[in-house]
């Protein structure tokens, strides 16, 4: 029985996009302009397949279907948790998701909730978070009267940060900015500005205000989450969240250490070449460790991040 299961990714292809995702993790990327790497999805339009053994090239959602208690008997019928690296060399729209409770009001099966990690960032690198308005009026005239931004919260960010955006926080990507991002399994999203920009066919992409205006949080002061550290004679370990929809970690590998696992599953991602359990990896690789390996060790010089799906009654 296998007790890992490395990821292979799928690329998109944005307009905005550019090369440094094939530059600093050497991604085998078909696009000029790569604007994000979907590391680990269960996604139709870009579902991650298995590389290596003996479910090599099936697509994860058949695997995660067929073998339930490798994933700690999740409830959810497609793999619930979507990691990301994304390259952002435009401004992208300003936008907000559905959490779970208005999204099922809108007949989806759940909402999505996202982190970000900020990987690189330059003095100019911003995002949109949150914003000042007090009452659902108020709100209503900032997004049909989209003159005057000043309302939308911004903030400079810098490498090493960390954000988390539950359903209902506007927010924004902007330049110059690679990120990491982890997600519910969902693409359900509702733009409210999109900086006048013209689509492939010269037209305007449509905007989704009332369905914004009927999800979005009031009063809503998001801000860059501040982390717990610990430093160990083996590695520095960050924990950044624990929510009802996945736990999020940070590594920076000294020494071989060993992890005790206890999650319904795993995710593992190389933010350097490194190695897991005496098979080497390359900054850039996924692997999702399964609900029966009980302890798993990563090697000296690895970075890594750490995202583990909540046990039920963390869910509660």
């Amino acid at each position: 029985m296998e007790k890992l299961l490395k990821i292979k990714p799928h690329f998109k292809e944005k307009i905005w996009g550019g090369s440094r995702l094939k530059e600093r993790f050497n991604f085998d990327s078909p696009y000029e302009k790569t604007g994000e790497c979907w590391a680990v999805s269960g996604i139709s339009e870009g579902e991650s397949t298995i590389a290596g053994g003996i479910h090599d090239g099936r697509p994860l959602n058949e695997v995660y279907r067929e073998n339930p208690a490798w994933f700690g008997h999740s409830e959810h019928d497609t793999f619930p948790i979507l990691v990301k690296i994304i390259d952002v060399n435009d401004d992208l729209s300003i936008q907000v998701h559905p959490n779970d409770v208005d999204a099922q009001a809108m007949g989806l099966k759940h909402g999505k909730a996202e982190a970000w990690y900020i990987l690189e960032a330059t003095e100019r690198s911003e995002v949109v978070l949150g914003h000042t308005c007090a009452t659902r009026e108020e709100l209503e005239f900032c997004l049909n009267n989209p003159t005057d931004h000043e309302w939308l919260n911004r903030f400079n960010i810098r490498a090493n940060q960390f954000y988390y955006l539950p359903g209902g926080t506007i927010h924004g990507k902007c330049a110059h900015t690679l990120l990491y991002e982890i997600e519910q399994n969902s693409d359900i999203g509702f733009r409210i500005y999109d900086y006048k920009r013209l689509d492939a066919m010269n037209q305007h992409r449509p905007l989704h205000r009332k369905e914004a205006l009927s999800c979005i949080k009031i009063p809503d002061i998001t801000r860059e989450v501040a982390p717990t550290k610990i430093i160990t004679s083996t590695m520095k370990h960050t924990s950044f969240l624990k929510s009802e929809h996945f736990i999020v970690e940070h590594a920076i590998i000294d020494e071989d250490t060993v992890f005790e696992h206890d999650s319904p599953f795993t995710i593992i991602g190389f933010l350097s070449d490194g190695g897991l359990n005496h098979e080497e990896y390359k900054a850039g690789d996924h692997v999702i460790i399964l609900n029966h390996c009980h302890e798993y060790t990563l090697h000296a010089k690895s970075e890594v991040m750490i995202i583990h799906m909540p046990k039920r009654k963390e869910q509660n």
